[in-house]
């Protein structure tokens, strides 16, 4: 497993002095970015083929989010990688190695000129380190939310959003579903199905539904067609 060190900043906690969770994703990204980096398969390789990875879900289970200034690693493998999609683990550590979160995540290849799927070959594929998946229940991509029971205020995508690919970056579909849940409330687990990529300038709808412990926030586009679906399992 790849593993990148660091220590969480005054930046990236929330009001309970904890790490947030769009920013959990963050340091998730950032280490699979910087694997890939350095393996030779970074930003400047995709570019040359024409490529963006772009991911269809989350799945990530929460035991505790750790607090300001504590030292954590982070890994991440990928598990396996065939014809268009690929798919990964990664684990947020605190000290003597405790389990504080894992997810599993998986994504296509796109072709950033056209927006069409790519079929990575069998040469192509072998350029990445495969690696026996994380211990711990899959469960599907796709998320069953049940109907909306509120339609909030609609919210415009601004540049700070925006990453390399033109879209708004994944973490921030979290950091505004986050939004909508009730203040004090422990989460522990966060799944995200994106629908479409939201870009600069779109509308995002925000709608809200509850189905037991289940907080479902679809941020959808003026016609109530989502761009991410976000569900919130809490304590």
């Amino acid at each position: 497993m790849y593993q990148t060190r660091g220590r969480i900043r005054f930046s990236e906690i929330g009001e309970d002095g904890r790490l947030t969770l769009h920013h959990l994703i963050n340091y998730f990204q950032d280490c699979s970015t910087f694997q890939l980096e350095d393996i030779g398969l970074g930003t400047d390789y995709f570019m040359q083929q024409d490529l963006a990875f772009y991911i269809l879900s989350w799945q990530i289970e929460i035991n505790r989010l750790p607090r300001l200034g504590e030292e954590i690693k982070v890994g991440t493998l990928i598990y396996d990688c065939r014809g268009m999609f690929g798919y990964r683990n990664y684990v947020l550590f605190g000290a003597n190695d405790e389990v504080l979160a894992y997810a599993n995540v998986c994504g296509c290849f796109l072709s950033v000129k056209t927006g069409s799927f790519v079929k990575l070959t069998i040469d192509e594929i072998e350029k990445y380190p495969i690696e026996p998946k994380w211990e711990m229940t899959y469960l599907p991509r796709k998320i069953k939310a049940p109907k909306a029971e509120k339609y909030m205020d609609a919210i415009r995508v601004s540049q700070f959003q925006i990453d390399t690919n033109g879209h708004m970056n994944n973490s921030q579909y979290v950091a505004i579903a986050s939004e909508y849940l009730p203040a004090q409330i422990q989460v522990k687990q966060v799944r995200v199905e994106y629908k479409k990529a939201a870009k600069l300038g779109d509308c995002l709808v925000p709608t809200i539904a509850r189905q037991e412990d289940i907080y479902y926030v679809a941020l959808c586009d003026q016609e109530l067609n989502p761009y991410a679906i976000v569900a919130f399992q809490v304590e």
